[in-house]
């Protein structure tokens, strides 16, 4: 089960150039949080495409346990989390669209879902999937460590990142990037220990 962080990134370019991808893409890169209102863009709020998003590629169970596990790995507190960033339907759409051109990603997802589902973490409370969790990073921590479910983890954690410091609620709300910007003056120092020459 080995897919890189650019096999990752190739994957996301692939879907995106897919019949629906410019459709999905669109939608989610615009797609406001729920609850935006509390935050801090100045970016116009735009209504929530995916509150009620069918997976295409992820059985109704296996997606609810790759939300908790987003979730875990990017929990909302003052900034925007996985859930705002719809990381669970991004990574599904990705997945789904690696039929037309990696369908070996698909056979890694299906495998780390079927350990995920092995493992119980569908029906695990919340502070058990946290422990679950931190056991199958324990590697990441210390490379003497093994872990079955480690490949499963690495693989769930890269499409996390990508897709929540891609998303509008990764980039914007929480990075606070502002897009192409450029200054049109460049103002001195104002510390006048640093007006001395």
């Amino acid at each position: 089960m080995e897919v890189s962080r650019r096999d990752f990134a190739w994957a996301i370019a692939r879907a995106g150039a897919t019949s629906a991808g410019a459709a999905f893409f669109s939608a989610w890169l615009r797609a406001s949080p729920p609850g935006a209102a509390h935050l801090h863009s100045s970016a116009p709020p735009e209504p929530d495409r995916f509150t009620n998003y069918h997976p295409q590629f992820f059985s109704p169970p296996e997606f609810d346990s790759l939300t908790a596990f987003t979730e875990i790995l990017f929990p909302t507190d003052e900034t925007p989390g996985a859930r705002e960033a719809h990381c669970a339907p991004f990574i599904d759409f990705v997945v789904h669209s690696a039929a037309e051109y990696a369908p070996e990603m698909q056979t890694s997802w299906r495998e780390a879902m079927v350990w995920l589902g092995k493992s119980g973490f569908g029906s695990m409370s919340a502070p058990q999937r946290v422990s679950l969790i931190e056991a199958m990073a324990a590697p990441e921590r210390n490379p003497q460590v093994h872990h079955d479910g480690f490949a499963t983890y690495q693989l769930i954690k890269e499409a996390t990142v990508r897709a929540y410091y891609t998303s509008r609620a990764g980039l914007i709300d929480d990075l606070n990037y502002q897009g192409l910007a450029y200054l049109t003056a460049f103002p001195g120092c104002d510390h006048p220990e640093h007006h001395k020459v």
